[in-house]
């Protein structure tokens, strides 16, 4: 994991990109938003002026004309409306003769924000927290964001007089621009800009498969991704991991309960799998790339995934917690806590959706 996330380093990826096709202008403005904004940043280099939106601030310095706001995440706040007002700022700021460089990763939805008219930010935040624990894809939960954002969906780049080069790290199963983040900056009414994908949603399955092939592992890779409810990225999985190891990837949905405990769909996967194996000389892997599986819990790290086997099942028994029980709940973190089975690893600084390896 540690080769694969490395292979998809944001700051060499924007480098590499920009020293192919450099951005020109009057004055360059920087506009880093997302869970990958402080690598993709100082990718980028000076800029005139800089905002950099993230949800954790790592210790490395930014380049000249930038500064850093850390924001909320998963969900907007207090925090988010300032974040949003200074990118909204910014692109006022950048002149005809100017170019914006906006560098967009997934979490970008929740890290800026400006409701429309007469939607507080409670009201925003509860309407999108019911939207997303129904069990929604990522594409329809941005287009509800969108449609009670004013900066959602190109709505940030109307407000902005200069060209603007977006610079794309993708956490959308099909790269959509418009999807990823929300689009802030990519609309189809600025026929003069420019949208890139520079690191596409595959690069991390592609490089952990590589990592694997070096270390001469045999296993299968599925095609297309994991999408849909759990449930039926577990029929997948099933259907296909008796023979050989597999390695999959994916944005599976989960709908949370009202009554729910603590996790993320990474944790969620791995106690079903935990079930599916027990018994057995199997073990899976499910992880976040991002390294960030779901709400914070309470009192411990946030965990990217799970490691289980076939001994996992009855240890959370033994511990005296119902499994069956935690996966009716979405509580499948409190239940891989108990006995050990909980990868943390901090955030990951980059975020290319979860994978699955089950060997």
């Amino acid at each position: 994991m540690r080769a694969a996330i490395a292979t998809c380093d944001p700051e060499r990826r924007v480098r590499d990109r920009l020293n192919r096709v450099p951005v020109r202008g009057r004055l360059i403005y920087g506009l880093a938003i997302g869970k990958a904004a402080h690598a993709m940043a100082r990718g980028a280099g000076p800029v005139a002026r800089g905002v950099c939106v993230t949800h954790a601030l790592d210790q490395s310095p930014l380049p000249e004309g930038w500064y850093a706001i850390e924001s909320s995440h998963p969900v907007p706040d207090e925090r988010s409306l300032a974040a949003g007002d200074a990118v909204c700022d910014l692109v006022a700021t950048a002149g005809l003769e100017d170019r914006v460089l906006a560098l967009i990763s997934g979490g970008a939805s929740a890290l800026v924000e400006r409701p429309v008219a007469g939607l507080s930010i409670a009201e925003f935040r509860r309407e999108i927290e019911a939207i997303a624990a129904s069990g929604v894809t990522i594409q329809q939960l941005n287009a509800a964001r969108t449609a009670r954002s004013q900066i959602k969906g190109g709505k940030l780049a109307d407000g902005c007089v200069a060209k603007i080069t977006t610079l794309i790290a993708s956490d959308v199963v099909d790269d959509d621009p418009y999807v990823i983040g929300s689009g802030p900056t990519c609309s189809p009414r600025r026929p003069g800009d420019y949208c890139d994908i520079t690191i596409p949603i595959r690069r991390f399955v592609i490089a952990f498969g590589d990592r694997m092939r070096w270390t001469g592992t045999r296993f299968e890779t599925l095609w297309p991704p994991l999408a849909g409810p759990i449930g039926s990225c577990l029929e997948t999985l099933r259907g296909n991991y008796k023979a050989v190891p597999v390695l999959a990837w994916g944005e599976p949905t989960i709908e949370v309960p009202a009554d729910h405990g603590e996790g993320g769909r990474a944790q969620q996967l791995a106690l079903e799998l935990a079930r599916e194996l027990r018994g057995s000389a199997r073990v899976a892997f499910v992880i976040g790339s991002d390294g960030m599986d779901g709400p914070p819990p309470r009192d411990r790290p946030p965990p990217a995934g799970a490691f289980v086997d076939g001994t996992t099942w009855e240890a959370i028994i033994a511990a005296g917690i119902d499994p069956a029980r935690a996966l009716a709940r979405c509580d499948a973190g409190t239940a891989l806590a108990a006995v050990d089975a909980l990868v943390v690893t901090g955030p990951t600084g980059i975020n290319h959706a979860d994978l699955v390896l089950v060997t």
